[in-house]
């Protein structure tokens, strides 16, 4: 509540504060630190109020240039007063105290070591978050992966290596590139962001900049070697994949490439099709459309597929590579998976998730929800389209409790059975304490007040 006023005295777009990053999704550091960076002067402004006597006498004058800076007239100033008097007289636990002074120490006592390290996050992480989205899009890129890795690595080794000894080196001899002293930028041209890099040129000899570029030198080479190992710079694959490129149509390496990626894919290719003779006429096909950047390749690609009987191996081969899906959704169904087993949910074997997620994705791809899908008296329980339905199919669909599934983060049911059982606010289930095993059970299972003649979706938990 505090922090919006304050940030409504100071004209600042209100947002909520970011508590952190989550270590293995390192895009969050970048929008935790563009977030900081820009509601760090109400930050200031209102931790001013936990200071200490004479540390707020002295950093009066720079909380007047905040102010200042940010146009504050009387009356605002007055209430930001207000505020941080009543800040100064909370109560608070030890460690909460201990965590206001944390953050006191970032925000006025390091506050040009805090600039410096976000004015970084904020320039580095962002080209790291222009390679991620290029690829979260709908359309598929798979030909462009690998230019798109090798600029990805290039650029990063350019915010501190003489750009002389990478921009001419193949990917394989970038795979190989053992960094030297020599080919490294000198402190003062190394790239550390717009706001750290207008402090170095007005202070070239300010105490904090020698420690702070000898860690960015650290951490420029840790990442490089970092990315070097997980990168496939010299993947054959990757290389063969962006022959489909249609910009490279009528080029020798692109038929090449596209021979070499038949080579991997040649038992999903028709046997009795001469793909080499198809790849000669491809190349000089006069009447297939221009294509230029930015256009969908797959509906290029549809102009070829649509030629019965003329390309039907190179049609076959194309299809496999697009089908390559590199979206978002690719990680998300990892993601699903966590909300659906995790520690304190009831057993499940992969054949149940397999079928949830397959109703989903049959849901989505129709645009349909359940109830849209089914409604209506055609579909009803014990009958269907051609085929009986019963809840007995659906509690025998789990594993039995001699095929007991533990998830593998588990502890073993006779160690701890206290894992097994269900979280009773989210279920609004009692729970015996000495029940250690979860199973669907058809005398619990209700409709819930939903009309007997549409069949949803449920998934349910109930204890036996």
């Amino acid at each position: 509540m505090y922090l919006k006023e304050v940030a409504m005295i100071l004209n600042l777009p209100v947002s909520s504060p970011q508590r952190g990053f989550v270590d293995h999704r390192w895009l969050s550091a970048y929008d935790a630190s563009m977030a900081t960076h820009a509601m760090m002067p109400a930050y200031q402004v209102l931790y001013y109020g936990f200071l200490s006597t004479a540390d707020k006498e002295l950093y009066k004058e720079p909380l007047e240039s905040i102010f200042t800076k940010h146009n504050v007239n009387q009356t605002a100033r007055a209430r930001g007063e207000v505020v941080q008097d009543k800040l100064a007289k909370k109560g608070m636990t030890p460690q909460g105290r201990e965590r206001k002074k944390r953050i006191c120490q970032k925000l006025w006592h390091e506050e040009t070591t805090t600039v410096l390290q976000l004015s970084l996050y904020k320039g580095v992480l962002a080209i790291l978050k222009d390679y991620v989205m290029i690829f979260q899009g709908s359309q598929t890129l798979v030909h462009k992966l690998h230019d798109r890795q090798l600029e990805l690595f290039l650029a990063c080794l350019a915010c501190f290596v003489k750009a002389e000894h990478i921009t001419k080196l193949s990917p394989r001899a970038l795979r190989e590139l053992v960094l030297e002293d020599h080919m490294l930028l000198p402190s003062k041209d190394v790239y550390v962001g717009q706001e750290a890099d207008t402090f170095r040129s007005q202070n070239p000899k300010h105490a904090l900049l020698v420690p702070f570029l000898a860690s960015v030198r650290k951490a420029y080479i840790t990442t490089a070697v970092y990315l070097q190992k997980k990168l496939p710079l010299n993947s054959p694959t990757l290389i063969a994949l962006s022959a489909l490129d249609p910009l490279l149509r009528g080029h020798s390496q692109a038929t090449l490439q596209l021979k070499r990626l038949s080579a991997m894919l040649n038992p999903l290719l028709p046997e009795d099709q001469d793909l080499s003779r198809e790849l000669v006429q491809f190349s000089v096909d006069l009447t297939l459309p221009r294509y230029k950047e930015g256009d969908g390749m797959v509906d290029w690609w549809g102009h070829v597929f649509h030629q019965p009987g003329k390309y039907p191996a190179l049609s076959a081969l194309a299809k496999c590579c697009l089908s390559i899906f590199h979206g978002p959704r690719v990680e998300s169904s990892f993601s699903l998976m966590n909300e659906i087993i995790d520690q304190r949910s009831g057993n499940m074997n992969v054949e149940t998730f397999n079928a949830i997620q397959t109703v989903k994705y049959v849901l989505q791809s129709r645009g349909q929800t359940a109830v849209q899908m089914f409604e209506g008296s055609d579909v009803k329980f014990g009958e269907s389209l051609g085929e009986s339905f019963s809840l007995q199919d659906v509690v025998n669909d789990g594993p039995s409790p001699e095929e007991e599934v533990v998830h593998p983060e588990r502890p073993d049911p006779g160690e701890a059975e206290e894992a097994y059982h269900s979280d009773v606010e989210a279920h609004g289930i009692a729970l015996d304490d000495d029940l250690s095993h979860i199973t669907l059970t058809s005398e619990n299972f209700s409709l819930s007040g939903l009309c007997e003649k549409q069949c949803v979706l449920l998934k349910f938990f109930t204890v036996q």
